[in-house]
């Protein structure tokens, strides 16, 4: 799904309108689809409550509302802002719908009525185009709305496009935005939704089409994509019923160290639960012999142990392993004594070029000591900082990143000619050629030590499966994502999640893009 600015939405709603879909087509169709999407989404519910600006959104509202009222659904709609000379609302009355005015402030006792248990809230007040502060009566009349509604038990809202009151390019909030359940957005993902604070407003989201096709047609610029179940399935490899082992490729994961046991496991395991045929675990005899027995299906190579790191003997171990691997999985777990540094620049020069790897954690760190490093990168490189990470590697201030991390990410992945995985809430993922992908995730369970080592266990067992980098790294931070989400459901709170949970809530997370053809098979 791609992701627009204010403008670029604008301009490709002018366009489609110029080549023959008009704008009141447009509204029409969006209008009739979010009725369809409240029907099928909530069809006991009790009523349909819509608040109803005088723009775009509030025009969706009243033909959503039509629908609704035209199936027989109790629906009534508050009027926020007066709407002049509006067929829209006659329609809307003519199929027995209400519309009580509460513009000035007034009959909000009207509103305070209608919004029993089980009432579906429709937010249509103010649209994207919005420009904080909010001011005079329609702030006045959004505080009162917002006093009876935020917190209301037993009610769903859904906003319709956005939450009213976000500035939808910057992803600023008015105080009295209120809290959707559900966003159901236009045509394409507004930039400003996947941003803090906006993005804790906007609920789950759920796209509404428009009518007017590929949105790429309309703009020439390349657009950012938001991770979406159907966009992850199209970029995992297939599984061939005539399979072996070798058909899935091996990943190498060199990881561990006394002080860091848990890494190589982490790593391992969720290459292993990412698809890949053989994990290979390079690693000290210490590590190797603590988890041995909990990780029966990997191969080991043992490094000798270099004053607690790797130190460049270790390089001589490797050369065959290296030679036989699909891909490779460098950095969890390793510690910063100075004797990774020689033991990682020889890597370097041992790893061939065409050679899928990933970098992460203090693999990353220790790749900033070595001069112009990322000239030194296979071709294949994919690279997972989080912001402190990427502030050691650019030398930016961790605040400075994470108030620009799109065109961070976009900037260095470029520069350095590798896919770049900026971790953190709303994951970015850029690629060498400009490509930016967001993943719509912000999930704390997913802040806790050892993520990362799964994340990155994920893209090398991936990218061993012959996986494009971006496209494994895209796949891997939403299923990832989605882990965590679903260790959390599973515990009952985010306070408890470990890695080791969103390790095991992976096969789970996989179910999510595979459950309707798992379903088709059992048929």
């Amino acid at each position: 799904m791609k992701i627009v600015s204010v403008h670029q939405m604008q301009s490709i709603e002018k366009a489609a309108d110029e080549s023959g879909t008009s704008y009141l087509k447009m509204m029409e169709t969006a209008g009739r689809r979010v009725a369809t999407w409240i029907h099928e989404s909530y069809p006991t519910a009790a009523s349909v409550v819509g608040l109803v600006g005088s723009g775009n959104n509030g025009g969706d509202t009243l033909i959503a509302l039509t629908w609704l009222s035209s199936w027989g659904l109790r629906t009534t709609a508050f009027l926020a802002k007066k709407r002049e000379s509006d067929r829209l609302a006659a329609s809307y009355l003519h199929t027995g719908g209400s519309i009580v005015d509460i513009s000035k402030s007034e009959n909000l006792d009207y509103l305070e009525a209608a919004i029993e248990p089980g009432t579906i809230v429709l937010d249509g007040i103010l649209g994207t185009g919005l420009k904080l502060p909010l001011k005079g009566a329609l702030r006045n009349v959004m505080g009162s709305v917002y006093a009876l509604l935020e917190n209301r038990a037993g009610v769903r809202l859904v906003a319709v496009d956005c939450p009213s009151g976000v500035d939808c390019d910057t992803g600023e909030v008015s105080e009295v935005t209120l809290t959707a359940d559900d966003t159901l957005y236009m045509a394409a993902m507004k930039q400003g939704l996947l941003k803090h604070p906006a993005r804790e407003k906007a609920g789950e989201l759920h796209p509404i089409d428009i009518g007017i096709g590929e949105i790429s047609n309309y703009i020439p610029e390349r657009l950012p994509e938001m991770i979406t179940c159907d966009s992850v399935k199209k970029y995992l490899p297939e599984r061939p019923f005539e399979s072996h082992k070798g058909t899935f490729g091996t990943c190498l994961v060199i990881a561990g160290t006394q002080s860091y046991t848990g890494a190589a496991y982490l790593t391992g395991k969720a290459a292993y639960r990412a698809g890949c045929g053989l994990v290979h675990i390079a690693t000290t005899a210490i590590v190797h012999q603590s988890l041995a027995g909990h990780l029966p299906e990997a191969v080991w190579t043992i490094l000798p142990d270099c004053d607690g790191g790797y130190g460049a003997k270790g390089i001589e171990n490797l050369v065959k392993t290296i030679s036989k691997a699909d891909s490779v999985v460098i950095g969890p777990g390793w510690g910063l004594e100075d004797s990774n540094i020689p033991f990682l620049t020889a890597l370097l020069e041992s790893i061939p070029s065409d050679l899928s790897t990933v970098f992460d954690a203090d693999g990353l760190k220790l790749l900033r000591q070595i001069p112009e490093w990322w000239k030194k990168l296979p071709e294949r490189s994919v690279l997972t900082p989080h912001p402190g990470e990427m502030s050691i590697l650019t030398g930016f201030e961790t605040s400075e990143i994470q108030s620009n991390r799109w065109e961070i990410a976009r900037k260095y992945a470029e520069k350095w000619g590798v896919c770049l995985v900026l971790k953190g809430a709303e994951t970015v993922v850029a690629d060498h050629e400009g490509s930016i992908w967001v993943n719509p995730i912000s999930e704390p369970a997913l802040a806790t030590a050892g993520s990362g080592d799964v994340l990155s266990g994920l893209i090398g067992g991936l990218l061993a499966q012959g996986t494009l980098k971006n496209k494994a790294a895209v796949a891997s931070v939403w299923l990832h994502g989605q882990a965590g989400i679903l260790a959390k459901v599973e515990l009952g709170t985010d306070r408890c999640v470990t890695a080791v949970d969103i390790l095991n809530a992976t096969p789970e997370a996989f179910g999510l893009i595979y459950e309707s053809t798992l379903k088709k098979l059992i048929k």
